[in-house]
């Protein structure tokens, strides 16, 4: 079995793209016509430095993508495709498998090897922290709350604020 990116979408926006190396992210806009016929047209598409298996995310109106698997991501304007930045490095993460998610105002990489990147939603590559646990991470991170929740490959994390 092969995984894939999955489709993401808002407001009237939708981020697709086949699975396979060479894929183009494309966000198409749909319009509804008489209520019966639809017209779809490509707004913009990015033809490198897509994902493989991570999902992009779509988050206070930009894209996140990474580079395949790969610990390399880039921003866009979710409307008109302009990069916010492109092709930035994570140093410290080997691999990703986990979809980017958002939360509490943070955008959170979450790397095969333990390491986190917490980034703050902005046209600018700014990241606060950067964490680690001793495990291995494939899947995406959930939130419930205030609390967030990893499964590595030995435990299964729930990390919170401290009161």
């Amino acid at each position: 079995m092969n995984v894939g990116p999955l489709s993401v979408t808002r407001k009237g926006i939708v981020s697709s793209g086949p699975q396979s190396l060479s894929a183009s992210r494309r966000a198409l806009s749909k319009t509804l016509v008489a209520s019966k016929a639809q017209y779809v047209f490509v707004r913009w598409q990015v033809k490198e430095g897509t994902p493989y298996v991570p999902s992009p995310l779509l988050y206070d109106g930009r894209l996140y993508v990474c580079k395949v698997n790969q610990e390399v991501i880039s921003c866009y304007d979710a409307k008109t495709g302009k990069p916010h930045f492109v092709n930035q490095k994570m140093d410290e993460i080997k691999g990703v498998y986990a979809s980017p998610t958002a939360a509490g105002g943070r955008v959170y990489f979450v790397g095969r090897n333990g390491v986190s990147y917490v980034l703050k939603p902005s046209d600018k590559y700014d990241v606060p922290a950067v964490n680690t646990l001793d495990d291995k991470f494939d899947c995406s991170p959930a939130f419930v709350g205030d609390e967030m929740y990893l499964k590595g490959k030995q435990n299964l994390y729930c990390i919170a604020a401290s009161n």
